[in-house]
């Protein structure tokens, strides 16, 4: 979503104070750290989603249109790798109106699913980059708003993506979950508060953890909440973190895997391409019971 000219000038009017008065809580996390997300590449910035792979191969997604690998070197530091322009089957780069890629989730086979806004619709990549196919576009895309689409998307462990738009429509109704399994159903998703739906993933465990973001003067909170999923509808909600403003920036992308005996979640934030903003890779830690 834009948020460039709304964001610099709440920056400017929040620029050195200390927003404590909306306390956050991390009952299920814990925090880890925060890396800068820099890359060499002059088409690096915008980052709104993150995804894993089943070999532990990373990408981020860039909101104009370019895909990124992601790994770590000898030394530990991130690596981000050039970008690969998100293009047709013929590997032409898309235009502009049709470019505007907000979630990412990997499938099995090494490809990857991108979601758009403005032109609503969930396309299948190569990791370079290239179109594979677009899903059907059901009669609920047309219904989305133009620059409140479809930012999340997460994929199951049988294969079935779930693509969440923004907004709902009204502060009491649920938010449609779009499910693709060979044909688009709707499912729902609880509505609380001010937050909104901005990346997604499932978990090592098979429950699906929802990023949502909150928005004041210049800045950002979040909060993830999980939700038991069985291939119909979700359930037993749960929310395992909430940051105060500021605590962090615009955090867009989420990924939930396993390292080890501990099951980590990386969010990004996406610095809208501004210079008073900072993309991050943000790390926590799942507590155990």
């Amino acid at each position: 979503m834009r948020w460039r000219f709304a964001v610099a000038l709440g920056a400017a009017l929040a620029a050195g104070a200390a927003w404590h008065w909306q306390s956050g809580h991390e009952r299920g996390a814990e925090f880890l750290r925060a890396e800068a997300l820099e890359g060499a590449d002059a088409a690096f910035g915008g980052i709104s989603g993150i995804a894993f792979d089943g070999t532990g191969k990373g990408y981020l997604l860039s909101d104009r249109g370019a895909l990124f690998g992601l790994s770590r070197g000898a030394s530990g530091a991130l690596e981000i790798g050039p970008a690969h322009r998100l293009s047709d089957a013929q590997g032409r780069p898309l235009p502009r109106p049709r470019r505007d890629s907000e979630g990412l989730a990997a499938l099995p086979g090494g490809r990857l699913a991108v979601s758009f806004e403005w032109r609503h619709r969930v396309e299948i990549f190569g990791p370079d980059g290239r179109s594979v196919s677009v899903l059907p576009l059901p009669e609920a895309f047309a219904a989305l708003g133009s620059n409140a689409g479809l930012e999340a998307l997460a994929v199951d462990g049988a294969g079935r993506l779930l693509a969440i738009p923004e907004r709902s429509g009204a502060a009491r109704r649920p938010f449609p979950v779009l499910v693709h399994d060979g044909t688009w159903r709707e499912a729902r998703l609880p509505r609380r508060g001010a937050f909104l739906p901005v990346g997604a993933d499932f978990g090592p465990e098979g429950r699906l953890y929802l990023l949502e973001r909150d928005y004041l003067l210049g800045g950002f909170r979040s909060r993830i909440r999980r939700f038991d999923w069985d291939g119909a509808a979700l359930s037993e909600e749960e929310e395992i973190l909430k940051t105060r403003f500021f605590r962090h920036g615009n955090l867009e992308g989420i990924a939930v895997y396993k390292s080890g005996a501990e099951t980590l979640i990386d969010m990004v934030s996406d610095d809208n391409f501004l210079p008073i903003q900072r993309g991050a890779l943000v790390r926590y830690r799942l507590k155990t019971p």
